[in-house]
């Protein structure tokens, strides 16, 4: 099942789409109603979910807009089942959004299982009435449970497995091609290749015939696959399941799991509650607040009210509510009320404390940029305030909380709270001697998973030296800019986040297999292990490694077709059993494009010269001896993802933040393959910037450079994750937006230039730069049918743009 979640509220929609994919739902997210139209539009969903208060289009909007008969979506969502989540709970607005085209509401903060809940019903409803036991002769799915049981014996299948047997059983009379399958079964940001499919579907059948079920699913020639004899399937209701909605406990306690998504969001919420303390001192100093104060400030009490809630914080959202009834009691507040605000204020921010929370020492994994979300828990500890003050102020424009301590007892108070992913530390705090290699060696001693940069003004072999022994992960000498150091901590960070990899382990011996198993598994590695190096093509594309572990020697052999030759004699016309070895899987890896760049670790009982010769040659990258050794084999591993997160910064341009030419690219090959494919509209543009090298000329690279790097924050704001952005060279941008036609492109583009105009850059003179964009934009297939063409058509309209004046975004004609 697939949703689509519409919330602006980015860690809500994180924790929604978390608790939902445990759920085996696929889950999309939206960040505004423009964007979810969008994806809308695009993509077929089993139910949507919709949050009320939405920018750029409202939730009634969109509903009004989905259930029109004017809606470009009619083959798609327009009947698909709408939930909308609110934290307005006002009868108007149940109404309001009922009559819009809702199909039912929940209330924020909603609970869990009563959102769960919500969703089986609508999905229930949404075809026809069924009820949510499927039964297939013995074979029986229960998607409350997400088991799948045949003659009353479980049958365990992986999670793609599941969705697709679900999807089948529900539409028993529907025939899926591969790419419907990959429509609706995989995220925008996942779809593999048909492959991922065939092997996926290959299991499935597989793990139901060794349950005793023979195949149902038959393959249609040309068309894709059906339920076998699909009258079979039989609905069934479990005794007492029906009425879900009914009786639900509110009595939800404050679970391991939420607290620790809380503790990951917990700094992004506090930024919301911020703008409301300062809204009620600034009554209590000035009396009153501005139109777009209190504006601010009621939006920001309105978004907490609903999300605290939901993670469990039931007083704290109450508090919220009472701050926002205060808020709309009356135009001007009088003294009682703005010391009530106060009182309320201190109450809500209590709750913002780990204290009373259980005991968990989470470390949040970073999160890429490009995904608009915020790296969390970063700590500076510099003596020189004005120094950290700009670099934690710089932190915000680049998406990073970054905490600040201007003292070492202030860091060690810190620490004590929460455990930051990154310290900034500077060594040399006055007339303090060595006390900041002290702080290094006491963080090395008690929280070695920190990573440390350290600052300095010693650039001597010595300190380098102290400090590499203590555990320093990166060593920069002062003077340094804000954008040197955030530059080196994004690194860092991204480097840094290794954990839940995904590593396929490829071994004829079981034993061996789950010996590694036993080591790997402890430290969060998704393990995929292979005993039957036969089917390694189709594992490998259905399990999407990020390492690779090999056997060179393999027990299993592999028949080759015969052939024949023009009479040289090099040729057989028998069948040729061949051994089948790790050097042979290498290979084939490297010869994919796709996965060529797929770090691999070779194992083997011989080390002699030429073994290892043989398998670099085939380009592993690194080699180890059996019988293993668990802490070499973990250092290997680490060391080759790193190498590998390495390899993926080298693609992203380090000023601007997007895709650099090779990288863009692929991306863009990919991204018009899938509109081939799929038959969609393909928008593709180039964005170049207007006088630039004046600019340089005039006020020197460091201004054009801020200019560049405004520009690469605004693409990665503005436009989805799935949309392809890249500096294509020197002040030349390209982004292409898949599903979306020109008009639409050229909306958005042209709002990213008024955007970047407006942003008021100092030159060399200390006066505002005039900053603008020229922009051309073409649609596949009308403009071109290949990239070629397309840059072609989009590089035309940019020189009307040009010659027109710049400063406008005109389309291929």
């Amino acid at each position: 099942m697939k949703i689509l979640c519409v919330e602006d509220d980015q860690e809500l929609a994180k924790l929604l789409q978390d608790i939902l994919v445990k759920k085996n739902y696929q889950v999309e997210l939206a960040s505004d109603g423009r964007m979810g139209w969008n994806l809308a539009e695009s993509y077929p969903y089993d139910i949507i979910l919709l949050d009320l208060m939405l920018p750029v289009l409202d939730g009634i909007n969109f509903c009004k807009q989905l259930r029109s008969n004017n809606s470009t979506v009619l083959n798609l969502n327009r009947d698909t089942p709408v939930l909308l989540m609110t934290a307005l709970d006002e009868v108007n607005n149940k109404i309001i959004g009922l009559d819009a085209g809702a199909d039912d509401y929940v209330i924020k903060p909603f609970v869990i299982e009563e959102l769960l809940a919500r969703i089986r019903a609508l999905l229930r409803r949404s075809k026809g009435s069924r009820s949510p036991i499927l039964t297939y002769e013995q074979l029986r799915l229960n998607p409350n449970t997400c088991e799948v049981t045949y003659a009353e014996h479980m049958v365990p299948l992986a999670s793609k497995e599941y969705e697709i047997l679900e999807l089948f059983l529900r539409n028993p009379d529907r025939i899926f091609s591969s790419s419907q399958l990959l429509d609706r079964l995989w995220t925008s940001e996942q779809y593999p290749s048909e492959g991922a499919v065939r092997s996926h579907i290959k299991g499935l059948r597989k793990k139901l015939k060794e349950a005793g079920c023979e195949n149902i699913l038959e393959t249609v020639y040309k068309l894709g696959y059906r339920l076998k004899d699909y009258r079979s399937l039989v609905v069934s209701s479990p005794e007492g399941n029906d009425p879900e909605l009914q009786d639900l406990s509110h009595d939800i306690s404050f679970s391991p799991e939420l607290c620790q998504a809380w503790l990951e969001c917990r700094h992004a919420y506090y930024h919301r509650f911020l703008v409301v303390k300062m809204a009620i001192q600034r009554l209590r100093n000035e009396g009153s607040l501005s139109a777009d104060q209190r504006q601010e400030a009621e939006a920001e009490i309105h978004t907490l009210i609903g999300s605290l809630g939901s993670f469990g914080l039931e007083d704290a959202s109450q508090i919220s509510l009472q701050i926002q009834t205060i808020f709309r009691s009356k135009e001007q507040l009088d003294p009682v009320d703005i010391d009530q605000l106060q009182e309320l204020s201190r109450e809500l921010e209590k709750c913002f404390s780990v204290d009373g929370l259980p005991s968990l020492t989470v470390v949040s994994p970073p999160i890429s940029l490009g995904e608009s979300t915020l790296y969390r828990g970063l700590l500076i500890v510099d003596n020189d305030f004005l120094f950290a003050e700009t670099v934690v102020a710089e932190a915000v424009t680049w998406g990073i909380e970054l905490e600040m301590a201007t003292q070492l007892a202030q860091a060690k108070a810190y620490l004590k709270k929460q455990l930051p992913q990154l310290i900034i530390l500077d060594l040399n705090f006055p007339n303090l001697g060595k006390t900041g290699l002290k702080f290094l060696g006491h963080l090395q001693a008690q929280h070695p998973e920190i990573p440390v940069m350290i600052l300095t003004t010693e650039n001597t072999m010595t300190s380098r030296i102290e400090a590499s022994r203590l555990g320093c992960q990166c060593f920069l000498s002062k003077p340094l800019s804000s954008f040197q150091i955030l530059t080196t901590a994004t690194q860092m960070l991204q480097s840094n986040n290794l954990k839940n990899a995904r590593l396929m382990v490829v071994d004829d011996d079981p034993d061996l297999l789950h010996c590694i198993e036993t080591l790997l598994k402890p430290h969060g590695y998704q393990l995929t292990l292979l005993d039957q190096p036969n089917h390694f093509w189709e594992v490998l594309e259905q399990s999407t490694p990020e390492l690779l572990i090999l056997d060179i020697e393999l027990g299993d052999r592999l028949k080759l077709a015969p052939y024949t030759t023009n009479g040289n004699g090099s040729g057989h016309d028998d069948v040729l059993v061949s051994p089948l070895n790790g050097i042979d899987l290498c290979k084939i890896i490297r010869s994919d494009p796709h996965w060529n760049r797929l770090p691999v670790i070779f194992l083997s009982v011989h080390t002699d010269l030429k073994t290892i010769q043989d398998g670099i040659s085939a380009g592993a990258d690194d080699f180890l001896k059996k019988p293993i050794n668990g802490d070499e084999l973990l250092n290997h591993i680490q060391a080759r993802l790193q190498q590998r997160k390495l390899w993926t910064l080298a693609d992203i341009d380090e000023l601007t933040g997007v895709s650099l030419r090779r990288k863009l690219l692929q991306d863009l090959t990919q991204l018009l393959y899938l509109a081939k494919r799929q038959k969609q509209p393909l928008s593709f543009s180039i964005l170049d910037l207007d006088f630039f090298k004046r600019i340089n000329d005039q006020h020197g690279h460091d201004v054009g450079d801020q200019v560049l790097r405004y520009l690469g924050q605004l693409l990665n704001q503005l436009f989805r994750r799935e949309d392809v952005v890249g500096r294509w060279g020197g002040d030349e941008f390209l982004v292409a937006m898949y599903g979306i036609n020109k008009l639409s492109g050229l909306q958005r583009l042209t709002e990213l230039s008024h955007r970047f105009s407006q942003h008021q850059i100092m030159g060399k003179d200390e006066n505002p730069l005039q900053i603008s964009l020229s922009a051309g934009i073409a649609q596949f297939p009308e403009d071109g049918d290949d990239l070629q063409s397309l840059y072609q058509a989009a590089d035309t309209a940019l020189y009307r743009a040009k010659s027109h004046g710049r400063n406008q975004v005109l389309p291929a004609v």
